[in-house]
């Protein structure tokens, strides 16, 4: 890292700005469903609409009142629907109108994108000229699907960048959506390897830049 910031003309602090955007990345990789790509996405899509018909299904057989909403987050165990709806019955209950369903699951999509997008645009606020083109603009952080990148707004993360001088600078990264910190999502200890695999993943990108500069 010394020798990356002699050869770039910064503070050596400055390099620790480059791992915490990496573990801003994969702070957002690691928030169910894992993956930051537009096949996650998709493939996440189809998942909530099937767990929402199960649920939806499950009531209306079983006569379980209240809206779909409170119906499917009732019966969520760990987060999956584990009931089984028959595939034929007689309903005990109104029946749930799809524009209801569809509704639900563009919520529970966006909810998904939202929390991805929180510590993508805390990494994205680190500011530091090792973060910037030569024009002096901000880079974004790059393979982030626009299922999330449509809400990394500056409003859904921040970040605070300490300079104590030399490597033990520290930044500290908040992500402002409440689902980010869910007993679903990274509170399962997905924090620690995040964190590890972020490091890890910022000395690659190093290490390539430092050729570059060579």
């Amino acid at each position: 890292m010394k020798a990356f910031a002699t050869r770039a003309g910064v503070a050596v602090g400055e390099v620790v700005a480059i791992v915490g955007q990496s573990c801003a990345k994969e702070l957002a990789r690691k928030i169910q469903p894992w993956g930051l790509s537009k096949a996650v996405g998709q493939e996440f899509e189809k998942s909530i609409a099937k767990q929402i018909q199960k649920a939806a299904r499950y009531a209306e057989q079983t006569a379980i009142q209240g809206d779909l909403a409170s119906v499917h987050k009732n019966l969520r165990v760990h987060g999956a629907i584990l009931v089984r709806p028959s595939k034929q019955f007689q309903p005990k209950r109104k029946l749930f109108p799809k524009a209801e369903r569809d509704t639900l699951a563009d919520k529970k999509m966006a909810r998904a994108g939202l929390a991805k997008a929180g510590w993508i645009a805390a990494g994205e606020s680190i500011s530091s000229p090792l973060l910037k083109t030569a024009k002096g603009i901000a880079r974004k952080i790059k393979g982030i699907a626009p299922w999330i990148r449509r809400h990394a707004k500056t409003s859904e993360g921040s970040s605070v960048f300490k300079m104590t001088g030399g490597l033990s600078s520290t930044i500290f990264l908040t992500n402002n959506s409440s689902y980010a910190y869910s007993s679903n999502n990274t509170n399962r200890g997905d924090v620690s390897t995040a964190l590890s695999d972020g490091y890890k993943r910022s000395i690659t990108m190093i290490r390539a830049r430092l050729k570059k500069l060579k």
